[in-house]
């Protein structure tokens, strides 16, 4: 969940040009780390590359996201999407991967706007398909299907939200996995052109070899110069389902 929040953060604080036209085309890439036990007997350390790339035109905003990922630890413990590591087997031996991961493409509908209902309301729909190697435990080589929904509303410079997900993951041969519910409860604040936000993130375990996800998560994000925002955050984990800490670097490039 922290990379959808980054992006979603990242989209609040665009590029100037991309804001003042309504619509455009952004690029965001950077560098995510994460690492956690996830209630096996061993920490799995986890390396994410993404490149993103963003359009908005009216009210509608299509993404598309093809990772490079690198994991240390639990051969178990296999790559998730936006619904974070997979645990297979929570006994299997440690070993190190890496690659591209799988290619997520979503699409974003402004259903509601605070100007004539007194609230946002965001509606958005995801795939996930299966790009990344199975065999080298990068992906579950399934496709997944999620569904969001975002409210907002603003007070001055305060905007809390409520993000509410589900997913329905694909079952890779070894493992039956469960469909989930995710939910994020926070705020943002604007400084100027920077935006920070503080939320609290849930998601229901993928596996019954897992626990739920609790997280605390913050983020920072401003212009760093022309046509680019920077993005800085990190997350402490509160439940075994949860990596113990994670944190990562985006640079978001304005492109028309």
């Amino acid at each position: 969940m922290r990379l959808v929040a980054c992006s979603l953060l990242a989209a609040v604080a665009a590029p100037a040009s991309a804001q003042a036209s309504g619509s455009g085309l952004s690029v965001t890439t950077g560098i995510d780390y994460s690492s956690g036990s996830y209630g096996t007997t061993q920490d799995t350390d986890i390396l994410v590359v993404p490149l993103s790339a963003r359009f908005k035109t009216g009210d509608w905003r299509l993404t598309a996201t093809l990772p490079y990922l690198s994991i240390d630890g639990a051969s178990s413990i296999v790559g998730g999407s936006s619904g974070g590591p997979i645990i297979i087997d929570p006994n299997a031996p440690a070993t190190k991967r890496d690659g591209l991961g799988d290619l997520s493409l979503g699409a974003t509908y402004s259903a509601l706007k605070e100007d004539s209902t007194g609230f946002n309301l965001d509606l958005g729909a995801s795939v996930k398909l299966p790009t990344a190697s199975s065999e080298d435990g990068l992906g579950t080589g399934e496709t997944d299907y999620g569904v969001t929904a975002d409210i907002s509303k603003s007070f001055g410079n305060l905007i809390p939200f409520v993000t509410v997900g589900y997913r329905v993951p694909g079952d890779p041969d070894t493992i039956d996995l469960n469909n989930y519910f995710s939910t994020s409860v926070g705020a943002s604040v604007a400084m100027g052109e920077s935006v920070a936000i503080l939320s609290y993130d849930y998601r229901e375990a993928t596996s019954d070899l897992a626990e739920d996800s609790r997280e605390l998560f913050g983020a920072f994000s401003g212009p760093l110069a022309k046509g680019v925002n920077w993005t800085i955050y990190g997350s402490a984990g509160l439940s075994d389902g949860s990596p113990d800490f994670a944190g990562g670097l985006m640079l978001t490039f304005g492109i028309s």
